[in-house]
């Protein structure tokens, strides 16, 4: 019944005992011999080994041994040509397990020429390279991006520097007095320099994020004090327009264990994103809260606004946003200022509607109160 069952099939079909230490032939129909190129029908009994052509002896043998050990599928495809062949023919085994009382007793063979199989895998290899390549692309883009930033923040660390200097000279007068058309403008020079500084510090920030070379260096500060500190400096930047200030809701101090110059980083990011990104001005509102155990700053604008589908991407590095491309950047800021907070065991969210501003909260663990 099984043989003529096994010849009613269009395709190569074979049934291996593997019961004992030899594989052995069991059933198979003409297709099978016809596929293998066998001069005859294996008979009952007849090893493997002298089923299969030297040339794929070892490779049927690792296969057969691979079913029994996993109890899966397993699959063997080879191109026939040369001294046994004048033509080139393609041939795929397909050997599927057979259990009897838990272990693999036999195995199912199916043999078919196709030219198909190995063009999909032809196919499958041409892709494998394209991604490889793509990757390797990446890879090299990554590296330049982030040595572009050890070069770049290096450059602008000196002038910045040197430009704070001279205007500190200026404002405590140990250059001469200072004119009275100067003092109006002393301020808003002041606060771009500490743009410009801060500009460089979020390039060496992320190429130290890069190379995992940033260390935080902790210490037990009162959060509401730092957010104090950097709305002065976003009030001299803020333009006329802008009503910069804060809201706050505790009344205390909120002592958080934070590195200061990152925490300003982080904070001073957020608040210059809100005027920058509210180009008609509006309030820009910095507002302090606690919630359980965590300390939360949020820093809310009238600006331009996010779209829904853009919020995923504020946080990627380098990413710029459409309708945002017309405001000075890097891409770097808020990427920067998440990975901080996270850093410190905190993280910043955002919410935003186009048309009615955005809203990014920053929130940190809090420390215990000193008795």
């Amino acid at each position: 019944m099984l043989p003529r069952l096994l010849e009613a099939l269009p395709l190569g079909v074979a049934l291996f005992d593997l019961g004992g230490e030899d594989s052995t032939f069991r059933h198979g129909n003409r297709e099978f011999a016809r596929v293998l190129g066998l001069e005859r029908m294996p008979v009952d009994g007849q090893p493997v080994g002298e089923v299969f052509h030297k040339a794929e002896h070892d490779a049927i043998i690792e296969v057969f041994r691979l079913v029994r050990t996993s109890r899966e599928p397993q699959s063997y495809f080879a191109a026939e040509g040369g001294q046994r062949s004048a033509t080139n023919r393609i041939w795929n085994i397909d050997v599927y397990p057979l259990l009897s009382f838990g272990r693999v007793s036999h195995v199912l063979v199916l043999a078919e020429h196709t030219q198909e199989k190995l063009e999909s895998r032809h196919r499958q290899q041409l892709e494998a390279d394209r991604l490889r390549h793509k990757a390797d692309q990446l890879a090299g883009l990554e590296k330049a991006k982030s040595e572009f930033l050890r070069l770049a923040s290096h450059e602008l660390r000196g002038p910045a520097a040197m430009l704070g200097g001279y205007l500190s000279l200026i404002e405590d007068e140990s250059l001469g007095p200072i004119p009275q058309r100067l003092r109006l403008v002393l301020p808003m020079l002041k606060a771009k320099a500490a743009q410009i500084n801060l500009l460089a510090n979020e390039m060496v920030e992320a190429a130290r994020l890069e190379d995992g070379r940033l260390q935080l260096k902790r210490k037990r500060l009162d959060l509401r004090q730092v957010v104090q500190k950097n709305l002065r400096s976003a009030q001299t930047a803020a333009t006329p327009r802008h009503r910069v200030r804060l809201d706050d809701r505790v009344g205390r101090e909120l002592w958080v264990l934070c590195d200061v110059m990152r925490l300003e980083i982080i904070i001073g990011n957020l608040l210059d994103n809100a005027i920058k990104y509210s180009p008609r001005g509006g309030d820009v509102i910095a507002q302090l809260s606690t919630a359980g155990g965590v300390a939360l700053l949020s820093v809310r604008d009238q600006g331009i606004g996010i779209a829904a589908s853009d919020i995923g991407r504020l946080f990627l590095r380098f990413s710029r946003l459409g309708q945002l491309a017309e405001v000075a950047g890097t891409g770097l800021g808020l990427y920067l200022a998440r990975e901080l907070a996270r850093l410190h065991g905190g993280d910043i969210s955002a919410l935003s509607k186009p048309g009615e501003g955005s809203e990014f909260t920053l929130s940190l663990p809090l420390e215990a109160a000193r008795k």
